[in-house]
Order: structure tokens, then sequence, then C-alpha cells
């Protein structure tokens, strides 16, 4: 019985970056870089095919790569266990995860680049007013719903812990998601696109903090202060972002005058 749960949850083998072609005898579908390529060609055919066929709808292109999303994944194609183990094995995802998550910190450095921080401390008032009735009402909503909940589909699970779950869930704003349907109708460095994404951004902070909260509360075996380092480590960040990293970049601009090489540090 040991043996058979060991076996259960032992680590799948690590998958070598390149093969040595099919005319080798080996199969590209076994090793991490010719898989990675043909996982990133499917899911840019089927989210452009997707986004053409939505178009006459005028819906964001993000629209089509969520639907694209939910089509490859477990809940459609992903049944079909032989499809799933084939294209999207599990000793896979983790290079896949990478990639996207590495596109996703690039793609909001540059929707960063496109805010101006002059033009948000001058709306900061309205942004906060904005973001507050934004969480507030999808909050109220989601603990009322949890008490219905609770009561169907939840039987057993912790009240607070579910009701701040659920709360959270229904008032958290997707920024990145935001973020692309902004950039797509040209509107990020618009008055509107400003604020949508300021509120976006405040709404994001509170909801992490609460799930922050949520975990605490259902880690019966883990201690409160996890919780709590990480919210102080998400408030150093925040203020090593505001307060350091700026100076940094000024400096680098200052090294490097328009037209001209950066000149190396020695």
């Amino acid at each position: 019985m040991a043996s058979n749960a060991t076996s259960r949850n032992a680590c799948p083998p690590p998958m070598k970056a390149t093969s040595n072609g099919a005319f080798q005898g080996d199969n590209p579908l076994d090793f991490a870089l010719p898989l990675a390529i043909l996982q990133i060609c499917l899911v840019l055919v089927v989210a452009r095919g997707l986004a053409y066929i939505m178009k006459p709808l005028r819906q964001p292109r993000v629209i089509a790569e969520i639907i694209g999303g939910i089509l490859l994944g477990p809940s459609a194609l992903g049944r079909n266990k032989s499809y799933l183990n084939a294209v999207f094995p599990p000793r896979s995802l983790t290079v896949l995860d990478t990639l996207a998550n590495m596109g996703l910190i690039f793609f909001l450095f540059l929707a960063g680049l496109e805010l101006d921080l002059k033009s948000l401390h001058r709306s900061g008032k309205r942004v906060i007013a904005i973001a507050l009735a934004g969480i507030s009402l999808p909050f109220a909503l989601g603990i009322g719903s949890s008490f219905v909940l609770q009561q169907t589909i939840a039987k057993g699970a912790d009240t607070t812990t579910f009701l701040v779950f659920m709360g959270v869930a229904l008032s958290i704003t997707a920024f990145p998601v935001l973020a692309r349907i902004l950039a797509e109708l040209k509107l990020l460095t618009t008055n509107v696109g400003r604020v949508a994404l300021s509120a976006a951004a405040i709404n994001d902070i509170a909801a992490w903090i609460l799930l922050a909260l949520a975990i605490a509360l259902s880690g019966h075996d883990r201690s409160p202060l996890v919780s709590l380092w990480v919210f102080l480590a998400g408030c150093g960040f925040v203020i090593c972002a505001i307060l350091i990293i700026p100076p940094i970049f000024k400096w680098m601009s200052q090294q490097c005058h328009e037209g001209e090489p950066v000149e190396e540090v020695r």
C-alpha cells in the first residue's frame, strides 16, 4: 500500500530539451522544446481562429483566448485522456506555465510604460472611490451567495473561510485581462483607461490581502504568521517599486542620451 501511494505521488521524470529527430526513432513529443513549440502553436491557432470568428460580435481578443483555454483544457478536449497526455502531459506544464508567466510579466511591464503616474495622482480620490464601489457590491453579493451555496455544494466547509473566499472570488478584477482589453481598444493612455486600470490595481491589492486572510483562516495546521509575512513582503515590494526602482531607471535613462548607445559602467 505504501509503495503504491509513493508511486502515485512521485514526481514525473524530467524531460530532455531536444530530440535527435523523428528519423532517429525519437518521438518529438517526449522532449521539452518540440512539445512546447507544438503547445504554443496550438494555443495561437485556436486563439486567433476564435478571435476571427468572434470579430463580427465586436468582442476583445482576450475573450477568444479565454474560450480557447477552456476548449484546450480539461473542461473540453482534455476529457480525452489520450489527447491530454500527448499534447499537455503533466510534466510539460511547468515549462508552459513558466513561458506564460514570462509573457505576462513582459506585457504588464509594457502596459506600465504607457501609464502616466502624474495623471494618476491628479485623479487619486476618484480612482479610490471607483475602486471601493467596484469591490464593495460584488463582495457583499459573494457573502450573500455563500450562505446559499454552503447549504448545497459546500456542506461541511468552514463558514468564515468560505464566506471570505466567495466574497473575494466575485470581487477580484483580473488586472491583466483588463489591461489587454484597454490596450486592444486603444484606451490604455486615455483618461478612462488610466482610471479603470488604477481602480483595478487597487481592487487587486485589496483582493489579494483578503485572499491571504482566507488562506490563513483555512489552514488549521499552518501558522497565521505565514499570511502576515506574505502581506509584509507584498508591502515591501510595492514600497521598493515606488521609492527605489524609479531612481535607478532615471539614472539609467540619464546615461543614455537620445540616439546614442548606452555606455558600459566599469
